[in-house]
């Protein structure tokens, strides 16, 4: 019943979702994230347009569990290395309920009491799916901090001995030439 209500009305969902995720952001980048078509320029605002069309396609299509639709879970890896938290992160999936509401909702409203509950669960399972996505990605970033963190302790350990190695060998040269009698 789902499915037959949104039939058609992926388009205008998706890109009203858009425009909720947008709105989440200060005025200036709301306008530059809707506004900027160059994809170097605007990385956000093309994985967010990546995104929309995917995600209402698993939401009619009714996701499983598992991954989200790859445009979603690529934008979950990037807000993965953003300052943000999971809740904020995820916190996009669920306005694609207002989006799908705002445009479908008189027919969703109209259909068997059902159809609301079934629209529920299923962001559920995208919201989940995704937020999967983002802590695996947070949990791979940590690592790479972490690596990284070891590889740089092991760097400095190494100078420093470099540099006690070579205090010592000066010691021993200078306490040679200072002292040329103390080993009579």
């Amino acid at each position: 019943m789902l499915r037959e209500i949104l039939h058609g009305k992926e388009e205008a969902i998706a890109r009203r979702w858009i425009t909720l995720v947008a709105e989440r952001f200060p005025r200036e980048t709301t306008q530059f994230l809707e506004g900027e078509r160059d994809p170097f320029a605007n990385p956000v605002g093309r994985m967010l347009r990546n995104a929309a069309g995917p995600l209402v396609r698993a939401l009619v299509a009714d996701p499983r569990e598992g991954e989200p639709p790859e445009g979603l879970a690529e934008l979950m890896r990037l807000r993965s290395v953003q300052d943000v938290g999971a809740a904020e992160a995820v916190g996009i999936v669920p306005l694609l309920r207002t989006a799908v509401m705002e445009v479908a909702g008189a027919g969703i409203k109209a259909g068997s009491p059902g159809v609301l509950e079934e629209l529920g669960r299923r962001i559920e399972r995208l919201m989940l799916a995704s937020f999967e996505v983002f802590v695996m990605a947070r949990e791979r970033l940590y690592e790479v901090r972490m690596a990284e963190r070891e590889r740089h302790a092991a760097s400095l350990l190494r100078r420093a001995e470099k540099v006690l190695a070579g205090l010592e060998a000066r010691e021993a040269v200078s306490g040679r030439d200072e002292h040329p009698a103390a080993g009579s």
